[in-house]
């Protein structure tokens, strides 16, 4: 009874912090670690934490020819993910060892990007299964920047207890969200967009970063588009709006909080939504998100990150589902260090 009371206290910190994804499976055996990943089993003799793994989790799930491939590449041609990936390391060999050999350090906007990247591809092809799809758009450069607001959407419905079934995007006789996320435990169904803004010199975009007081702060079209598909079912966005920080607690920061109003543009946006479609709000969630890692100085400490939800809970069955939704949205960044013990292994 003992041992049972310590795993559910464990399984309870574990999904607070996490969400309601599966416990890693990952063991020691004969100066190897193995770690499982869906169907997939990895393994090294170097991983001592779990960062370890996802350092090079991503270069074996995008395959060693795009590894080759982009290191060949000058370092300002590359993919964004290698720009994080190489950033990681000239930090964090600046770092002094500890005297076990390893390093420790409050991560930078490379690291951070790098990292928060993995956890969430590994927490997709744990959970779910990485849409094949979705991979060849992370891969490409172009494609990079929505294909990873995509995949923070469905690590977020992971984590918030949903099932992910993704549309057939090769069907063009109409348009398409997402993918359909159903609650496991209420069945409550949902049509799931992604939408992130795209900018001039950030993330792979052509052309010379703006200067932060003349970035557009224009959200509204996204969210057209998004209703614009027509969904099956009610339609949850979540929206990326791209910011470096001082520009976007102009969007982010309440006029009140006791009582709760939002920024007069965020106001101003949801005000005009609204008029139109009729007076009735076309959502039943809405999820802007900032996560402004790739605005920071290579030595600059990961930047604050910014949330907002505009929740429309007579949209559903069950208003609980989309209130975690906005709960697993504000879990993005948590990433286990530790691999789990033997001990907890054995419980579970």
């Amino acid at each position: 009874m003992r041992r049972f009371a310590e795993h559910q206290r464990q399984e309870q910190q574990r999904v607070a912090r996490f969400g309601e994804i599966r416990p890693q499976i990952s063991m020691e055996h004969q100066g190897h670690r193995f770690v499982a990943v869906g169907g997939r089993l990895h393994w090294s003799k170097n991983w001592k934490f779990f960062p370890d793994f996802l350092n090079d989790y991503v270069p074996t799930t995008f395959g060693k020819d795009w590894f080759e491939v982009e290191v060949a590449k000058p370092e300002n041609e590359r993919h964004p993910v290698m720009q994080w990936r190489t950033g990681a390391y000239t930090y964090m060999n600046a770092q002094l060892p500890k005297p076990d050999g390893s390093y420790e350090a409050a991560p930078n906007g490379f690291m951070a990007a790098y990292l928060y990247f993995a956890y969430d591809l590994y927490c997709v092809a744990d959970n779910g299964g990485l849409d094949d799809l979705l991979l060849q758009r992370l891969k490409n450069r172009n494609m990079f920047q929505g294909a990873r607001h995509e995949l923070f959407a469905e690590a977020t419905c992971l984590r918030a207890g949903f099932t992910i079934e993704h549309e057939n995007q090769r069907d063009g006789a109409s348009r398409h969200a997402e993918f359909t996320a159903r609650h496991k435990q209420t069945g409550q169904q949902l049509s799931v967009e992604a939408k992130s803004k795209h900018r001039a010199g950030v993330i792979a975009m052509a052309g010379p970063p703006q200067p932060h007081e003349k970035l557009s702060l224009r959200f509204g079209h996204l969210v057209n588009d998004a209703v614009a598909k027509n969904p099956p079912h009610p339609l949850v966005v979540f929206i990326d709006t791209n910011l470096p920080t001082r520009s976007a607690d102009r969007v982010y920061v309440p006029e009140s909080v006791n009582p709760f109003r939002p920024s007069r543009i965020m106001s101003a946006l949801l005000d005009r939504v609204r008029r139109e479609y009729g007076g009735v709000d076309p959502y039943a969630l809405l999820v802007f998100t900032n996560h402004p890692y790739h605005y920071g100085a290579p030595d600059e400490l990961d930047l604050r990150k910014q949330l907002l939800s505009v929740l429309r809970p007579q949209a559903v069955n069950h208003p609980d589902t989309i209130m975690r939704l906005h709960e697993a949205a504000n879990l993005y960044g948590n990433i286990p260090t530790e691999f789990p013990t033997q001990q907890y292994r054995e419980q579970l």
